[in-house]
């Protein structure tokens, strides 16, 4: 059986895109070929467990209603910052975003829809690069500055057949955000009410996904 691999993303606009894709191609002159030089440039919130395709939950529409309480959302790129692990590979370097309390009270209400797993939201330019490609790299983003402000106004759902030849996913759905701070009122209330429902004790800790 073939299965699926879903990735939830906040797309980019397209002026956005093309500033990300010449710090692409800029890298690429530097270090040579790495992963994620010719992915568009986009905001991970998750990736869903990959499904058999006849159960793919049913194209996710369940989340429509929910999604389209909530408002379009203005985010600001702030400079580079870099992921750094102490090991021999998945070092990323990533346009940093700023993230006003409007931003992080629209990301939690979105992220409490659609569950979390990118806990630094951010735009990957260079992704699982060497620690040799990492020390060549770092000091050309580690001071540019980059600000600039865009508006996100959908979610995008990607799908990755994992026995697909070219392994490129796929846009699968999209989610417009429509709403208004009336509907963020409802959307927090609604939060509210089931985290009281499902978890009595006021100390414990919740995991949205």
């Amino acid at each position: 059986m073939d299965y699926a691999f879903y990735h939830f993303i906040l797309p980019i606009p397209d002026h956005v895109d093309f500033m990300i894709r010449k710090l692409k191609s800029e890298s690429k002159r530097l270090i040579g070929n790495y992963p994620s030089m010719h992915a568009r440039a986009h905001i991970t919130i998750n990736n869903y467990p990959r499904k058999p395709l006849d159960v793919d939950v049913q194209g996710f529409s369940f989340l429509g209603r929910k999604l389209g309480l909530l408002p379009s959302v203005v985010f600001e790129i702030d400079g580079f910052d870099c992921f750094n692990e102490g090991n021999n590979y998945n070092k990323t370097i990533f346009a940093k975003l700023k993230l006003s309390e409007q931003n992080q009270y629209w990301l939690k209400l979105l992220k409490d829809i659609v569950g979390d797993s990118s806990t630094i939201p951010h735009i990957t330019v260079a992704r699982a690069i060497t620690p040799e490609q990492f020390e060549r790299l770092w000091p050309y983003f580690q001071k540019r500055e980059m600000k600039v402000k865009f508006v996100v106004d959908r979610l995008t759902i990607l799908k990755n057949l994992l026995l697909d030849i070219d392994q490129h996913a796929k846009t699968y759905r999209e989610f417009e955000f429509r709403g208004g701070e009336n509907e963020l009122t409802m959307l927090d209330n609604l939060a509210s009410t089931r985290q009281f429902k499902n978890y009595p004790s006021i100390n414990q800790q919740i995991s949205l996904f």
